[in-house]
């Protein structure tokens, strides 16, 4: 079982691909994917649209996992994250995947046992589970990987 998971964003969109092992789970790869702020949004949204297809038929994951837009103090942010969470939904829809989508908070519990953990701490806990890179990460990936996770931990509990 292969999981791609998506943290949304228009500025940065971060990804991560893990597969269930007969060990336990494995990175298969991972990345932030940028657009510049120089773009129309339509642009924007259109690159992420674009990547997304490509990553898809490269990665070929079963299910797609995304963060779930819960709350956002800055509506501006909230309905541009919307937006590219719309991209994403409908690239993954087209490509055939199943789609799970969590709360920050149930990817939270799923990786730290603790909903208000913070970023931080995700990503230490994230170690225990998966082998990161040797390489600094940005959130945006961090993020991903930890969905990736928790969707490919809920489908074992499902199952």
């Amino acid at each position: 079982m292969k999981v791609l998971g998506i943290d949304p964003g228009i500025e940065r969109m971060g990804w991560g691909v893990v597969q269930k092992t007969s060990t336990g789970f494995a990175r298969l790869d991972s990345g932030v994917f940028k657009t510049p702020k120089t773009l129309p949004q339509e642009k924007r949204l259109a690159a992420i649209y674009h990547f997304l297809n490509k990553l898809l038929i490269r990665t070929k994951p079963d299910i797609v996992g995304i963060e779930r837009l819960f709350f956002a103090a800055n509506a501006k942010t909230a309905i541009t994250v919307g937006e590219a969470r719309g991209v994403i939904l409908l690239a993954a829809a087209e490509y055939g995947a199943t789609i799970k989508e969590f709360t920050p908070l149930q990817v939270k519990m799923t990786v730290c046992g603790d909903g208000r953990a913070d970023k931080k701490r995700v990503a230490a806990m994230l170690r225990y589970s998966i082998a990161l890179p040797n390489r600094a990460l940005l959130d945006d990936e961090t993020d991903a990987l930890a969905i990736a996770l928790t969707t490919l931990v809920h489908k074992e509990i499902s199952s």
